[in-house]
């Protein structure tokens, strides 16, 4: 008796263009939709054939997070697949976050069966009729650079690479793939050209040397230019380009929470303040969409501002009034190896007014390198312990390489920073992000460590049993540290600046602030096969942190409950 081979289905076809286009990672959280997936799946692995990994994250925040985070680290795009407009629904935070930090993703749903009869993937649930929408898509677009649902007898590998190669391009950013369970089900036509062996994506695009030049003799004719670095340390080469530029031209650097030059470069001032940008007569503004608050501080009236960016005028921002003399769109990496260029002419004979602002720079970071100590110093013994402290507990005890992931936990001006993607932050302020962010920088991180730092209702918000589920099952060994002030301070902090002198700011414990009583934070991990343990002496800090990353070390996930003051920053 013969067997005939049965025939190839889109499924396989989809994955496999996936591989092809260097996607190794698959998050994903099924549904009904997902069977032809499934089938593929087994055949494919019957056959020998290669195929993504598709990790089983148990909610899709989660898994969108991961791929974010997997990106900061490895820095090739990851898959998510979620379970029709409900999965879809439940991304859209950790998608609002990636799309403002320009995480490209590509972000696959399943929908609906188009049918109700006449296929295998017919409806056969009456979830089926429920769950259908006029338009799915509808759900992400504003967050997502392009989207499609794949059709019959359409070529998966042309969907595919295209939709890897405009998440890709700069901006990046997630693109969104609709996969009805018909099509995938249906045997496999012609799926299109090979996918090519060259990187997705557009090369970034330089920026234009008449307008640098511009910019060099501004910047070189400046007595106190000033550079705010949004995140040109995420652009290649940004980090030590920024490093070198601003050294040979002895500009300081304001470098906001993102790690754009090591934390103990000779111009790195930190985070902004009202004195050093109104002190600036020309400032240059690297990637940054908020490079300062105008309610809180403005430029001098004469000083002239100079934005590059891949998108200067940010254009996915509805309101955006910062001041701009001079727009650049390309590459900052390109950028600053350029700038650094044309300044080494053109600052010839001005050493002079480099040698004064060297020492006034020398005498800036002094200051704060003495306020740093001395607010270490006067918090070593306080409890609650301050958020502060626990950032220099880490200082002292993990490991250089150590990834840390921040989500209103340690406070960046406080953490040592020596490398580009030794530090994880979201952008949207869609909470929730930081765990699964961790999971997905581990998996790209290998043996390094990965500490997060998280508010306890960040921690809430980031489905926490979830995360500590496939910290276990995919042997993802972090460190979560839950900062516990029992309250959403953000909130309390809006409130304070709203009504500084209200009757609000006269209460200890204010409506939809407090988080009281609160949760034994440390005993979710334990339920994943993981080690908790709550902190309240600020003497116990750095001994209970060495036990956790020991653990760590040795491939057991810790959760680490720290009984916290209020955030000084941020």
């Amino acid at each position: 008796m013969t067997h005939e081979k049965p025939p190839r289905t889109v499924a396989e076809d989809y994955m496999s263009a996936l591989h092809a286009c260097g996607v190794s990672h698959v998050f994903a959280n099924g549904g009904t939709d997902f069977a032809p997936i499934i089938e593929g799946l087994v055949q494919m692995k019957a056959r020998g054939e290669p195929a993504p990994e598709f990790v089983t994250v148990p909610h899709e925040n989660v898994a969108t997070a991961m791929a974010q985070g997997y990106w900061k680290v490895a820095g090739k795009p990851a898959a998510v697949m979620v379970h029709v407009n409900v999965g879809t629904a439940n991304t859209i935070c950790a998608l609002m976050n990636a799309a403002r930090d320009n995480v490209p993703m590509l972000l696959a749903a399943g929908r609906t069966p188009l049918t109700e009869t006449g296929h295998a993937g017919s409806r056969d649930v009456p979830i089926h009729w429920a769950q259908e929408q006029f338009d799915q898509a509808s759900i992400v677009r504003e967050n997502v650079k392009w989207d499609y649902e794949l059709r019959h007898g359409q070529p998966i590998n042309t969907i595919v690479a295209r939709a890897l190669d405009i998440a890709m391009s700069e901006p990046k950013g997630p693109v969104y793939l609709q996969l009805p369970r018909e099509a995938l089900g249906d045997d496999g036509v012609n799926p299109g050209p090979a996918i090519r062996s060259f990187p997705a994506g557009a090369a970034a695009a330089a920026p234009s040397l008449a307008a640098l030049e511009q910019a060099a003799d501004m910047i070189a004719k400046a007595q106190t230019p000033l550079i705010i670095a949004g995140r040109p340390g995420a652009s290649p080469g940004g980090f030590e380009a920024l490093a070198a530029l601003t050294l040979d031209a002895v500009i300081p650097v304001a470098s906001g929470s993102h790690p754009n030059m090591p934390s103990n470069h000779p111009m790195n001032l930190g985070m902004l303040t009202k004195p050093l940008l109104e002190s600036a007569d020309v400032i240059l503004v690297l990637e940054s969409a908020v490079p300062w608050v105008p309610r809180a501080m403005q430029p001098s009236a004469d000083a002239k501002v100079i934005h590059i960016a891949h998108d200067p005028m940010f254009r996915t921002m509805p309101l955006r009034g910062h001041q701009m003399d001079l727009a650049i769109a390309g590459d900052c990496g390109q950028a600053l190896v350029m700038l650094r260029e044309m300044l080494k002419t053109k600052m010839q004979g001005r050493e002079t007014a480099r040698d004064k602002r060297r020492a006034r720079v020398a005498e800036l970071r002094q200051k704060i390198v003495d306020g740093r100590k001395a607010t270490i110093e006067k918090l070593k013994d306080t409890a609650p312990i301050s958020p502060i402290l626990v950032a220099h507990a880490l200082n002292m005890v993990r490991d250089e390489s150590a990834i840390v992931v921040e989500e209103l936990g340690a406070p960046f001006p406080f953490l040592d920073i020596t490398r580009p993607d030794s530090f994880i932050t979201g952008h949207s302020g869609a909470l929730g992000m930081a765990l699964g962010q961790a999971l997905g920088a581990k998996l790209a991180a290998g043996k390094r460590q990965v500490i997060t730092t998280v508010g306890d209702g960040s921690y809430m918000f980031g489905v926490p049993l979830a995360a500590h589920f496939v910290a276990r099952a995919e042997n993802l060994p972090t460190l979560t540290m839950v900062f516990n002030n029992s309250q959403w301070y953000a909130v309390r902090r809006a409130t304070m600046s709203m009504y500084p002198n209200g009757d609000a700011a006269k209460q200890n414990s204010l409506p939809i602030v407090d988080l009281a009583p609160s949760p034994d934070f440390e005993k979710v991990a334990e339920s994943c096969g993981g080690y908790g343990e709550r902190v309240e002496d600020p003497a116990k800090l750095i001994p209970a942190i060495e036990r956790a990353l020991k653990k760590v070390d040795d491939g057991q996930q810790v959760t680490l409950n720290v009984i916290t003051g209020l955030r000084p920053y941020g």
